[in-house]
């Protein structure tokens, strides 16, 4: 399914919209030649039970939807909570006595950098992991666990810088599981075969008029491929083109680089001054 989601979302759309009209119109189109129609009398008992089966996916259906839309914010949370922890560890390893607080910092901002740069186009292609940004995180990692702290104060910071490291290091773990699942075979299958079943039971209707049955399987169509196109642009929320961005990292960057300009810049200044 991967190369779905390498498709422009308008040539989605126009694709599943025209598969589904394509097998409903031509599925109306042999039943209409076949005279395979019930009998006009009928229409209303087999009206009665065409609805009850379209209540039954219509609600199967729309869980379903709703299922993929609460997959896709809770990634938008996991992503928004592993930025905020990557600023706070930058700011926090500020206080760390030694060049490996600053170590700490610029392997900080590195990971920012990568994932923005180059983990979020690799993950949308469908790669699982992308090994540079995960170079960095291991990197990143090594340095605060080795760090000795020099003193009491050091000892505290530590302590929240190394919490620190743990939770965003879970909450990446979670962003790339949960980013590339999906809805599974067995519910697609479901979803298919109800939609055959459901849009199918009107193929039969004996109408006097062959343009009104089109029309009313067209729309029956039109308003099935939507929810299927929904569900395939918010499925699997860090692939494709409707995907969670990374607008939490670019925040966080941005803030990062106004505190340097504020603190690490005047400090290098002050610094200079005391030389001189």
């Amino acid at each position: 399914m991967l190369f779905i989601y390498t498709i422009p979302l308008y040539l989605l759309f126009l694709s599943v919209l025209l598969l589904c009209l394509a097998v409903n119109l031509g599925g109306t189109w042999l039943v209409r030649h076949k005279n395979w129609m019930i009998h006009p009398d009928d229409n209303g008992t087999a009206a009665f039970a065409h609805a009850f089966v379209a209540v039954l996916y219509a609600v199967a259906l729309g869980l379903m939807v709703v299922g993929v839309q609460s997959s896709y914010s809770e990634v938008e949370m996991v992503v928004m909570k592993e930025a905020y922890i990557a600023g706070d560890l930058y700011i926090d390893a500020e206080g760390l006595s030694g060049s490996k607080g600053s170590d700490i910092q610029a392997l900080t901002k590195k990971y920012i950098d990568a994932v923005i740069q180059k983990e979020w186009p690799a993950i949308a292609a469908g790669n699982t992991i992308e090994k540079e940004t995960q170079n960095v995180v291991n990197e990143l990692l090594h340095r605060i666990i080795t760090y000795h702290p020099e003193s009491d104060r050091d000892l505290v910071i530590y302590a929240e810088v190394l919490s620190e490291a743990n939770d965003l290091l879970d909450q990446r773990r979670e962003r790339l599981h949960l980013g590339g699942d999906g809805v599974g075979k067995v519910t697609w299958s479901v979803v298919i075969m109800g939609a055959l079943i459901t849009i199918g039971i009107a193929w039969f209707y004996n109408t006097r008029s062959a343009r009104a049955h089109y029309g009313l399987v067209a729309g029956m169509s039109l308003m099935f491929s939507l929810m299927i196109f929904q569900i395939l642009a918010m499925d699997h929320p860090l692939w494709g083109e409707f995907s969670v961005n990374s607008t939490p990292f670019k925040e966080v960057k941005r803030e990062i680089t106004t505190w340097e300009q504020k603190y690490v810049v005047n400090r290098e200044n002050i610094k200079d001054m005391h030389k001189k």
